[in-house]
């Protein structure tokens, strides 16, 4: 036997020292910011003008255009500039990394950014600032809770706080016009990863959840444009993966226009193939933004200059053409409607065919449009717990556990579309004894466990235990783990079983939801996620009920069985 090992020894954060952000120097102020009517520095490029053209001509067609960025956008600046472009529907998502974020973030809460490094390296007390890290990881928490991503989240808190100078955030902006904003980490990259309220668990589930987000903009990119200014290595990396994560998905994205601006200057014809010992070859815009995306009928530039430049003069070019060509009426209102429709946006980020099925219940009951925002969130919240391999618990008495079995029943074969098990499950059964015959019979299904259906534990339960209503709460004892989910049914809110396995499941580490009445309740104001059904008689609740969860369960399905796939 090896000889066993302890783990090796790790730093703790939670000493690190902070400080207040307003002892702090910056170099970055309100005064440096770049605002669209200020005048156009010179710049000249031969094929500037083509990449301004192709992002017209893409946004007159109704496709998307991405702008894809590093700090250093944000440090020049030039925030105005794309918040405009925002508003006037020409770029349809914004995605940085982490120092994005960060400058951002400093500019909406204090008007300043960016600090003297090279000083405040040598004492340890660079990225320190308590304000900044304590502010980011609130939002985070709070948003990965509501199932929002990273730069949503951030957008949303901002609000929240009502910085003062919140109208500079591109976060904040992209926030109110319903765009996504998502924010690519690399951890232990931005100095809010050295803060000891970093919780790296968090921090992966707010930037994965982008970049799913991230990857869905990919999917609709066919004959649309991505911009790239000055994301030399987590921006390429993460559009490549995006596009090759949709492709293998079945989405087309051809045709795509790509711009990459940068001071880097290649040599030649960047398009050609360059030998490894060419310090370009391992230049990652290069490949990974102008060349590899766009082999399927696209094109990529290269457009060589200083941000402070090339900015300026892409928002001069496009607002001056679109002086006397402006977009077509229904582009402009595809931005009103995005927010028209926040509460809808996480889920269409995350399915389209989710989002449908929520319009498709309001058409039909409009008079739930209150319960709305508290069913999106936990659709997202069963939906990512599904992905991770959780479990759905449901509970309730009487007739909200018969519901809870309803909803089982749903979820554990097919609702209302065919959900054919995968080619290679399908091999895997017909390796067994009997596995064709298997493969050919059995569906996809959602894992769902109905608490409070085993019989012989709820009767012993009764009968050792002093307390009453423990049955649900001690099997989930046994049975939660982190990451799952519990749904748990009460018309009034007053269910004592169904509060006790509240209180567990969430000490479990599991999310909690509560389908209830319109009055609120200790059930309710415990739980992560009430949905409300607009009435207070027990009849009418359940009623509303059938509604809400066939919602859901049609959402979920739509999400993981819309393209027949298990």
């Amino acid at each position: 036997m090896g000889e066993f090992k302890l783990p090796y020894p790790a730093i703790d954060l939670r000493k690190v020292k902070t400080y207040p952000i307003r002892e702090r120097q910056n170099l970055v102020k309100l005064s440096d910011l770049i605002l669209p009517e200020h005048a156009c520095p010179p710049f000249s490029h031969p094929e500037f003008d083509q990449v301004v053209e192709r992002v017209l001509e893409a946004r007159r067609n109704g496709r998307p255009v991405i702008w894809m960025m590093g700090g250093h956008v944000i440090k020049c600046g030039l925030g105005p500039l794309l918040i405009d472009l925002m508003r006037r529907g020409v770029v349809t998502h914004v995605a940085g990394n982490g120092s994005v974020s960060i400058h951002d973030l400093e500019l909406a809460m204090i008007g300043e950014t960016s600090e003297d490094v090279a000083t405040s390296i040598e004492d340890g007390t660079f990225g320190m600032a308590q304000e900044t890290g304590a502010a980011i990881h609130r939002a985070l928490r709070q948003g990965v809770k509501d199932g929002l991503g990273y730069g949503e989240a951030v957008g949303r808190y901002i609000d929240e706080q009502a910085f003062p100078y919140r109208q500079y955030s591109v976060q904040y902006q992209a926030y109110k016009l319903g765009i996504p904003m998502t924010v690519h980490v690399t951890v232990g990259a931005d100095i809010i990863h050295q803060h000891p309220d970093c919780d790296f668990g968090i921090l992966g589930a707010a930037t994965g959840q982008d970049f799913k987000v991230f990857c869905a903009s990919v999917a609709n990119l066919e004959n649309g444009v991505l911009l790239n200014f000055g994301s030399a290595v987590t921006g390429p990396e993460v559009f490549l993966k995006a596009v090759s994560i949709t492709r293998n998905l079945g989405y087309s994205v051809q045709g795509l226009t790509t711009a990459n601006f940068d001071l880097m200057p290649l040599r030649g014809d960047y398009h050609a193939s360059v030998p490894k010992d060419n310090p370009e070859y391992y230049y990652r815009p290069r490949k990974n933004v102008v060349n590899r995306p766009t082999s399927l009928k696209g094109h990529g530039f290269h457009i060589q200059g200083d941000h402070s430049q090339t900015v300026p003069n892409l928002h001069h070019a496009v607002c001056q053409r679109l002086e006397t060509q402006p977009l077509p009426e229904a582009v402009s209102q595809s931005i009103a409607a995005g927010e028209v429709e926040a509460v809808l946006e996480p889920v269409r980020r995350r399915s389209l065919l989710a989002a449908d099925a929520v319009r498709e219940l309001l058409q039909r009951r409009p008079h739930l449009q209150e319960a709305v925002p508290g069913l999106c969130k936990a659709y997202l919240t069963i939906a990512e717990s599904f992905e991770r391999g959780g479990t759905l618990y449901l509970c309730g008495n009487g007739g909200s556990m018969s519901d809870a079995m309803h909803i089982s029943g749903e979820l554990l074969k097919s609702f209302g579309r065919p959900r054919p098990l995968s080619e290679r499950l399908k091999q895997q059964l017909a390796s067994n004894p009997d596995g064709q015959f298997l493969a050919e019979n059995l569906e996809g299904g959602l894992p769902a466990v109905v608490l409070g259906a085993n019989l012989v534990l709820g009767s012993a339960v009764d009968n050792d235990f002093s307390a009453r209503g423990l049955g649900d709460a001690q099997e989930l004892i046994a049975l939660a783990r982190p990451g799952d989910v519990l749904l748990g049914i009460s018309t009034s809110g007053k269910a004592s079983n169904v509060y006790y396995a509240a209180v567990v499941a969430k000490t479990r580490g599991a999310a909690t939801i509560v389908l209830t009445g319109t009055r609120e309740s200790r059930l309710s104001d415990f739980c992560d996620i009430a949905i409300h059904a607009p009435a207070q008689r027990t009849d009418l609740v359940q009623e509303e009920h059938i509604a809400l969860y066939h919602c859901l369960c049609d959402m979920l399905e739509r999400d993981f069985f819309g393209n027949n796939l298990v």
